[in-house]
C-alpha cells in the first residue's frame, strides 16, 4: 500500500484527492464512495485492469498517477528588496482543479485575505490598517499562507507604508514594556517594521502625501497617538 500521498497527476494537473476523484467520475470511470481516497482509485484500477503500483505500465492522461509530498514541486517566490537576492522557497503547490486551490501539502486553502490580516496581526502586533496593507502585500508576492510567512518578511513589508513609529523598553519596577512614539535613545528602532525613526514614512493629514521622517514639509504632520512632528518649511 502506497503512503504519504498528497495528490495526484491526471490530464496534464496536479490534483486533491478529492478534485480527483470528482474529475474521475466526470469522466466516467466508478469511484467507490465513503472509501479513502487511496483505496478507492486503486479499486477503480483494478476494475480497468490497470497495475496502478506501476506508474510506468500506464498514462497520467488516462488515469490518475500519485503524487507525494516528495515529488510535489517547489514554488519559489522573489520577495522584493531582499538584498540577498534570495528566491523564498515554498515546498508546496497548489490543486489545479477548477476553483480548489487547495495547497496539496498543507491539505488547505489560503485563508481569505481578512483571516490573513488578523494572522498577521495578532502574530506581529501590527496596527490592524499596516496589519491589512501588510497581509496584502504578502499575497503578492505569493505568501498568501501563514506557513510560508516569517517573521523577517512580514517586518520587511511593514517598511513599504507609512506607519506610527513605536519604540519598546522595559521600564519600571517589576519591569514592565512600555511603548513609546518616539526613540528613546540613539540606535531605537521601531517596533513594527524594525526601522530607525529616520527611515520611516509618515502621512500627512493635512495633503495626505506620504513624507519621509526627515523631508521638509510645509504641514505640521500629526501621528496618531504621537506629538505633532515640528513645524519644518520648506525652502
Amino acid at each position: 500500500m502506497m503512503s504519504g500521498v498528497i495528490g495526484y497527476t491526471y490530464q496534464a494537473e496536479k490534483l486533491c484527492p478529492s478534485c480527483t476523484l470528482k474529475t474521475m467520475r466526470a469522466n466516467g470511470i466508478k469511484v467507490q464512495k465513503g472509501k479513502p481516497h487511496e483505496d478507492a482509485i486503486r479499486r477503480a484500477a483494478q476494475n480497468l485492469g490497470i497495475d496502478f503500483d506501476d506508474e510506468h505500465s500506464y498514462d497520467s492522461d488516462n488515469f490518475p498517477k500519485p503524487v507525494t509530498e516528495q515529488q510535489c514541486e517547489t514554488e519559489l517566490t522573489e520577495v522584493p528588496g531582499d538584498k540577498t537576492g534570495t528566491r523564498h522557497a515554498i515546498s508546496d503547490e497548489r490543486c489545479t482543479g477548477d476553483k480548489c486551490g487547495k495547497w496539496l501539502v498543507l491539505g488547505e486553502k489560503s485563508p481569505s485575505e481578512a483571516a490573513l490580516t488578523r494572522y498577521v496581526r495578532d502574530s506581529y502586533e501590527l496596527p490592524h490598517a499596516l496589519a491589512k496593507r501588510v497581509a496584502g502585500e504578502l499575497r503578492r508576492w505569493g505568501l498568501s499562507h501563514p506557513e510560508f510567512i516569517k517573521e523577517k518578511t512580514a517586518r520587511q513589508a511593514a517598511t513599504m507604508f507609512p506607519h506610527d513609529f513605536a519604540t519598546v523598553e522595559f521600564r519600571g519596577n517589576p519591569q514592565q514594556v512600555v511603548m513609546f512614539p518616539t526613540p528613546q535613545a540613539d540606535g531605537d528602532v521601531c517596533f513594527y517594521c524594525e526601522m530607525p525613526w529616520e527611515e520611516h514614512m509618515f502621512t500627512c493629514d493635512t495633503c495626505g502625501i506620504d513624507i519621509p521622517a526627515l523631508t521638509p514639509h510645509r504641514h505640521q504632520v500629526p501621528v496618531k497617538g504621537q506629538r505633532k512632528l515640528p513645524l519644518v518649511l520648506a525652502p
